[in-house]
């Protein structure tokens, strides 16, 4: 299980919008300010096999950018023969593929002007369409970011372009809590996704190496098996931290003041926070808007599922729920987040985190337990 570190939330509550706007990628204004670290993936759909595209925001300045493809049809075979699986001479009729390329950009320009550029992978013949593509994507996305009615992108915003690489005409969608370009999807001409946010993440250190190990989500995404059956049949048992209180029972037991442990198979972790003047001035909807981002981060080896992310807002309280991938424990978790505005004038955040088979199996008594929660 992973845990929710409050301090990091605060931290990026510090940086977010308070009076002006900030800039981000060279020219862009943003809303919430793109950490060091945060990185998008998004599927896409342009590639007649399973093909995504990653954009790292490394430092001020330094970008990274990564191709993938779960299975890109080997040299010789044609696609036909790879989506059947058969290969001429029987084998391997595709391959793991991923070209990743670290650049860097002049931070004084308005426009987009790249200073350098390394590649972290061989590049081979056969790569340079690949390369070009990467680079044209940035340069597209930025200039048309820049070129919206709106600059400040503090909501869900679209403009209709024309955009030969995704075949024409296209409606390009944007939302304020995904980094960079704020790009949540391309849509073609016949109402399809042509390119589609799949994961949004955070580095946590310098040895986090997350971002250049994404591969997909498998389809469809599973949890290993759970043993775990519910001997309750509904919760009973009062728990109160703060201005929080919830319901539970005997099976679970208190690992820590604000964390509580069902088995291996659930956690509840409670915070509660005040916020400084400097972030109240912002304004609660500007709190709320940068928490909805960081509470949907994926973290290390964990990918949350953006594609599926649900959100609910009301005017004093933040609900969020969002599947989680962590492929090395071949795991899957469901996510309850609930951020509310208390009557001191603070914010309550409770997460609960359950395995998926967990879940489905007992999904009655999970969802009593949600239902419970409340705030005073």
């Amino acid at each position: 299980m992973k845990k929710t570190h409050l301090l990091s939330l605060l931290y990026s509550l510090l940086l977010m919008m308070s009076a002006s706007s900030l800039f981000a990628f060279p020219g862009i204004q943003s809303y919430l300010k793109d950490d060091s670290g945060q990185y998008v993936y998004y599927r896409d759909y342009t590639f007649p096999y399973e093909a995504y595209v990653g954009i790292l925001h490394y430092d001020e300045g330094t970008y990274g950018m990564r191709f993938y493809a779960p299975s890109q049809p080997l040299e010789g075979i044609s696609l036909a023969a790879a989506q059947a699986g058969v290969a001429t001479k029987g084998g391997m009729v595709g391959a793991p593929k991923s070209v990743e390329i670290l650049f860097t950009v002049n931070t004084e320009a308005d426009v987009t002007e790249m200073t350098g550029e390394r590649f972290l992978t061989n590049i081979t013949g056969s790569d340079t369409d690949i390369v070009n593509y990467l680079h044209d994507l940035i340069y597209e996305f930025s200039a048309r970011r820049r070129k919206l009615t709106e600059p400040v992108v503090a909501s869900e915003v679209s403009s209709r372009e024309d955009f030969s690489q995704f075949g024409g005409k296209v409606t390009m969608k944007y939302s304020f809590d995904i980094p960079i370009f704020n790009l949540k999807e391309i849509i073609d001409i016949d109402g399809k996704p042509a390119f589609q946010v799949a994961t949004v993440g955070a580095l946590t250190s310098s040895s986090d190496n997350s971002f250049f190990e994404f591969t997909g989500f498998p389809a469809p995404m599973q949890d290993k098996p759970r043993s775990f059956v519910s001997t309750e049949k509904k919760p009973n048992q009062k728990i109160q931290l703060g201005s929080q209180e919830i319901k539970l029972d005997s099976q679970w037991t208190q690992a820590a003041e604000n964390m509580y442990l069902l088995g291996d198979v659930a956690m509840i972790m409670f915070s509660e926070f005040q916020p400084t003047e400097q972030v109240a001035a912002a304004g609660s909807q500007a709190i709320f808007d940068a928490l909805c981002r960081n509470l949907s981060l994926g973290t290390t080896g964990s990918y949350t599922d953006w594609g599926n992310r649900k959100i609910k807002q009301g005017k004093n309280e933040l609900e969020i729920t969002i599947r989680s991938h962590l492929p090395q424990e071949q795991a899957v978790s469901q996510n309850f987040k609930f951020v509310t505005k208390n009557k001191a004038g603070g914010y309550s955040i409770m997460t609960l985190t359950i395995f998926d088979n967990a879940y489905k199996a007992n999904r009655n008594y999970f969802d009593a337990i949600v239902k419970s929660y409340k705030v005073k």
